[in-house]
């Protein structure tokens, strides 16, 4: 009986350890003023008030989501509080995207459907993440503004 008692608090002792986070997940936080003022230089027509904060412990990065013109966003920022990337997740009928862009998809995989399209923004690229679906099948192609697949 001792045994068993034992064996039982030694099983719920250690059960809270598997719901501790691990750093690898993503932690809603409140931006502190170094960050907030990153983000209001690289986004000075967005109202910070809006702005929903994530550290994510895998890519080591501060995300911020929000809207700006329309268009769903999402920016990232270093630990010393630079920006590294938007993704602006934009509408169909992808009006916006180049011409080039959509020709280029659509001859690299003429079979598949243009499912979402990203326009992403980094200090040294431009780029479209084009998400392309047949049936259960997906794919994603980067693609330069000229059309040029990478």
């Amino acid at each position: 009986m001792k045994l068993k008692n034992l064996v039982l608090g030694m099983a719920l002792g250690l059960l809270p350890l598997g719901f501790q986070s691990c750093d690898d997940d993503d932690k809603d936080i409140v931006a502190d003023a170094q960050l907030a003022n990153a983000f209001e230089a690289q986004f000075p027509d967005v109202d910070a008030h809006f702005v929903q904060w994530e550290w994510n412990g895998k890519s080591k990065l501060y995300e911020a989501d929000f809207y700006e013109d329309n268009y769903e966003k999402t920016a990232w920022f270093s630990r010393d509080y630079v920006w590294q990337k938007t993704e602006t997740d934009l509408n169909p009928p992808y009006s916006e995207v180049p011409s080039v862009v959509i020709d280029a998809a659509s001859a690299q995989h003429p079979d598949y459907q243009i499912e979402d399209v990203d326009f992403i923004e980094t200090p040294t690229n431009d780029y479209y993440v084009v998400e392309m679906e047949r049936g259960e099948r997906e794919v994603y192609l980067n693609i330069e503004e000229d059309g040029r697949i990478f």
